[in-house]
């Protein structure tokens, strides 16, 4: 279909962006401050998306760069974020650096504090996700990361995450609009509770997404966009 927004229209693309969002009120690992955007970052960056995409969906998918994909207007051609291929060595030093150091010996982080640390994924409890969660198993496990799966029906979970009670889950959105506003939408503070399962609520964020979404398609729209990705690769929800 075609959807006018300013003085442009645009084809949309039938495609599935597949996405994974941490609860930023989670006491384990959600939060703004600098160790906890270090635990996210080394998470994202010790799993292999693509061994995702070449042993669950026989290598028919691209790795993400961000939310905005190609398909949509706000995507970024030129775009390549440090986080869309597995580096376990980074991913180690991060925690290193910030302190998730295994104070007991038992192989498993904690917390710089010394608390226990245990990452906790939301999974429906079909055969493509049993293999995805194999793999987020066996990456978490290389980084000295403890995970655990909290299954149910898809109904159960998006409960679950509106009332935000689970602390990590992925699924997919079909991209049904060609503009990225929607995917930005996704961590506005004020959709928390609805469409921003991460409650990422972050002001610096919330303003730009509010500027860029009154103004015409351009390039002082496109550059608020951009703006309003990066932050978002910065913060990981």
């Amino acid at each position: 279909h075609l959807q006018k927004r300013g003085v442009q229209a645009r084809a949309s693309v039938g495609a599935d962006v597949k996405l994974s969002f941490f609860n930023f009120d989670d006491p384990q690992i959600g939060g703004y401050t600098p160790e906890r955007v270090a635990l996210r970052r080394a998470i994202i960056l010790a799993y292999d998306n693509g061994e995702e995409i070449r042993s669950v969906y026989k290598g028919q998918a691209l790795p993400a760069q961000s939310l905005l994909p190609p398909v949509i207007y706000g995507h970024d051609p030129g775009l390549r974020s440090e986080m869309s291929g597995a580096d376990l060595k980074r991913a180690r030093a991060l925690l290193d650096t910030y302190g998730y150091l295994d104070r007991d010996g038992d192989g498993w982080r904690e917390h710089p504090d010394g608390r226990p640390l245990l990452l906790r994924r939301a999974s429906l409890p079909d055969s493509r996700q049993r293999a995805i969660n194999e793999l987020w198993e066996k990456r978490m496990k290389a980084l000295g990361l403890r995970i655990e799966f909290e299954m149910g029906n898809f109904g159960e979970l998006i409960k679950k995450t509106l009332a935000g009670k689970l602390q990590m889950w992925g699924y997919s959105w079909n991209v049904s609009t060609p503009d990225g506003d929607f995917f930005l939408g996704m961590a506005y503070g004020p959709n928390a509770e609805q469409s921003n399962d991460a409650r990422f609520k972050l002001a610096a964020y919330d303003r730009l997404y509010e500027r860029q979404r009154v103004l015409p398609d351009g390039p002082e729209r496109l550059a608020l966009m951009r703006q309003c990705n990066h932050l978002m690769l910065a913060y990981a929800p």
